[in-house]
Order: structure tokens, then C-alpha cells, then sequence
């Protein structure tokens, strides 16, 4: 079973111990500059990265933080479901 942890300034996905995928972000004022998201070539394909994604914004919210995407996976998702994340994404 695949597990996300939020942990220095990333959600990380964990297969057992082992580091399988990650999401990573900069603090920038009161936005979260999200510059990298990566999973491993063998995990491809189970929604692990939108499950990352998922961590940080959910984190952001709870913060009252907004997430300024840097990393193309992640504007893609914004760009797909703007409505779904309109709450989250810096002007």
C-alpha cells in the first residue's frame, strides 16, 4: 500500500520505506511555489502524483496558504480543474 507523508516542504510517497514519488514546493510570501513532482517510472500510472498534489494542497488550505505552480504536471492539473482548485491557486 502506497503511503503520502507531508515532510520537508513535500509530500512523499512511500512503498514500504521505500521513497517512490514526490511533490516538492518553496515557501514564497503567503504562496507555495510548487517546482517539481516526480514518481518512479514503475509506479506510473496509479494516480500517485495526483495523490501527492492532493497533500499539498489540502496542507495549503488548512494553512491559508495559495500554491503558485511551477512544476507543468501540476499547472496542467490547475489548468484541468481551475474550478476544483480556484480556492488554492495564487492570482
Amino acid at each position: 500500500m502506497i503511503e503520502i507523508r507531508n515532510e520537508n516542504l513535500a509530500s512523499n510517497a512511500y512503498d514500504g520505506e521505500k521513497l517512490i514519488g514526490k511533490c516538492q514546493y518553496r515557501i514564497d510570501g503567503d504562496n507555495w511555489v510548487i517546482y517539481h513532482t516526480d514518481v518512479d517510472k514503475e509506479y506510473g500510472g496509479q494516480g500517485i502524483a495526483l495523490r501527492l498534489l492532493q497533500a499539498i494542497v489540502n496542507k495549503a488550505k488548512e494553512e491559508g496558504k495559495r500554491i503558485r505552480p511551477e512544476c507543468s504536471y501540476v499547472r496542467h492539473v490547475f489548468e484541468k480543474d481551475r474550478d476544483k482548485y480556484s480556492d488554492v491557486i495564487a492570482d
